[in-house]
């Protein structure tokens, strides 16, 4: 393998003469010519090896970046489903003890209605006992103005009149009215 020749050497290079040889001038018109492109092709050849040294390290510094960015994207990742666990854990314990405030309040309300209930009935007890004393009342005031208004008109109704004979549990505890023949 031959050593590459470096432009240098191109136009340094020697050729023996011969009688009817070549052009000298025109040999190295053409060998200037030469080591001139292989000149431009070496400055070439350097640009583009620092541009691919350049790019390389452009390269490993992305690639570093996105390494990273994956292990943060990893990262973010187990945390988002950590986050997502823990929110998930969070909401079913809300949901238990909505659910349990709820059942709660609602056993404190029925137990509210049955106290509402029963002290409703209590004084409706209460309320119709006194109306049926008050109407008892009344109906033994008139029994007694009839009673006295008959007496007073001398007669005594027939047996089978008004208040005799009558079985009606609502008159069964009041007196017989005074006809003023009784001894």
């Amino acid at each position: 393998m031959t050593t590459p020749q470096t432009p240098a050497d191109i136009r340094d290079q020697s050729f023996p003469r011969k009688l009817l040889g070549l052009d000298a001038d025109g040999v190295h018109a053409y060998l200037d010519r030469l080591a001139d492109e292989a000149e431009a092709a070496e400055r070439e050849l350097a640009e583009s090896r620092a541009e691919n040294q350049r790019l390389a390290a452009r390269l490993e510094r992305v690639q570093a970046e996105l390494e990273e960015y994956e292990q943060v994207g990893e990262r973010t990742n187990e945390q988002m489903v950590q986050l997502l666990s823990q929110a998930q854990l969070v909401a079913e314990e809300m949901v238990q003890d909505v659910t349990r405030d709820a059942r709660e309040r609602i056993s404190h309300a029925r137990a509210h209605e049955r106290k509402i209930v029963e002290e409703a009935l209590d004084t409706a007890g209460r309320e119709v006992s006194t109306y049926a004393r008050s109407a008892q009342a009344r109906m033994q005031s008139i029994v007694d103005s009839f009673a006295t208004e008959v007496d007073r008109m001398g007669g005594t109704p027939p047996a089978d009149g008004p208040g005799e004979g009558v079985d009606d549990p609502l008159f069964a505890e009041w007196p017989a009215p005074a006809t003023g023949r009784e001894a």
